[in-house]
C-alpha cells in the first residue's frame, strides 16, 4: 500500500505532485521535439512550431472529446448538450493523440513545413509524454484498474485525496503498466530510426506511426485490466477504440509504404 501526501504547499498555494510531474513531462517532451527538429537540418521557425503545436492542441481537445462521446453514445444521446460541455464527462486519450497528430500534420502541410519529418521528430517525445504522464498519475492515486491482489497490485492509504474510486482496495496498476510499456518503446523507435536513416522512407511519418502503434498495441492488452464496463468480452468502449485506432494506424502505414516517395526534381 502506498501512503504519502499527494500535495505540497508552494508559496502558500496547494499543488499536487501529480501536476508538477505532468508539467515536467510535457516540458521535457516539447524540449526533445524542438531539439529533434533542429538536428533534422535547418533551424525551424518558432512561429511554425507554435502554430503546429496550437493546431495539435485544438485537434487533441476535439478528437479526445469526440471519441469519448462515441464511446458512451447511449449516455450522451439522452442529453446531447452534455457532449459539448467539457466540464461534464471526460476525454479519450486515443482520440486526443490521433486528433492532435492529424491536426498538427494538416497545419504543417498548410505552412509548407516537412510534416512527415516533423512527425517523425515527435515519435520519441510522444512516447515520453504518454509514458511519463501515465506514471505521473501514480502520484495522484489515479489509474487503478480492476480489483486484484496479485504481486504487482497497488493501493493507497492515508487521507489523500486520491483520484481513484476506493483507492484502499488492491487493484491492477493499469496506468503504471501502460506507462512502462510506452517508455519501453523508446529504444525500439530509436533503433528503427537508425535503420531508416538515409533510406527512402526517412521523414515520411512512419517513425511516428510506429511509436503510436507500439503504444496502442500495449494499451489494447492492458485495457483488459481496467474498471470499464465491458462492451465486447472483457474490453470496454475505450479499449475497443484503442483496437480500432491501431487498425487505422496500421492502414496508414501500409498506404505510405505502398506509395514510394516522389523523386526529387532535377536541379
Amino acid at each position: 500500500m502506498l501512503v504519502f501526501d499527494p500535495g505540497v504547499r508552494v508559496a502558500g498555494i496547494d499543488v499536487r505532485w501529480e501536476s508538477i510531474a505532468l508539467a515536467a513531462v510535457v516540458l521535457l517532451a516539447l524540449a526533445l521535439w524542438v531539439r529533434a527538429l533542429g538536428t533534422g537540418g535547418g533551424a525551424p521557425s518558432w512561429m511554425d512550431i507554435g502554430l503546429v503545436l496550437g493546431a495539435a492542441a485544438v485537434g487533441a481537445i476535439v478528437g479526445g472529446r469526440l471519441v469519448h462521446v462515441l464511446d458512451f453514445l447511449d449516455a450522451y444521446a439522452a442529453d446531447p448538450v452534455a457532449a459539448v460541455d467539457l466540464g461534464r464527462g471526460s476525454a479519450s486519450l486515443v482520440g486526443a493523440v490521433l486528433g492532435g497528430i492529424v491536426a498538427g500534420g494538416c497545419a504543417g502541410m498548410l505552412l509548407g513545413v516537412p510534416a512527415g519529418a516533423w512527425g517523425d521528430a515527435a515519435a520519441v517525445p510522444l512516447l515520453v509524454a504518454i509514458g511519463g504522464g501515465k506514471l505521473a498519475q501514480l502520484l495522484g492515486g489515479a489509474g487503478l484498474g480492476a480489483p486484484w491482489d496479485g504481486a504487482w497490485s497497488i493501493a493507497y492509504g492515508g487521507e489523500g485525496p486520491w483520484r481513484s474510486v476506493e483507492p484502499w482496495i488492491a487493484a491492477w496498476p493499469s496506468q503504471a503498466l501502460e506507462g512502462g510499456w510506452t517508455l519501453l518503446g523508446i529504444p525500439i523507435v530509436l533503433l528503427a530510426d537508425s535503420r531508416m536513416a538515409g533510406g527512402p522512407n526517412t521523414g515520411r511519418g512512419l517513425l511516428l506511426l510506429s511509436a503510436v502503434a507500439w503504444w496502442l498495441a500495449g494499451r489494447a492488452v492492458i485495457a483488459m485490466t481496467w474498471r470499464d464496463a465491458p462492451a465486447l468480452g472483457p474490453i470496454g468502449p475505450e479499449g475497443l477504440a484503442t483496437i480500432l485506432a491501431l487498425a487505422l494506424v496500421a492502414l496508414a502505414a501500409l498506404l505510405i509504404l505502398r506509395h514510394p516517395p516522389r523523386a526529387a526534381a532535377p536541379a
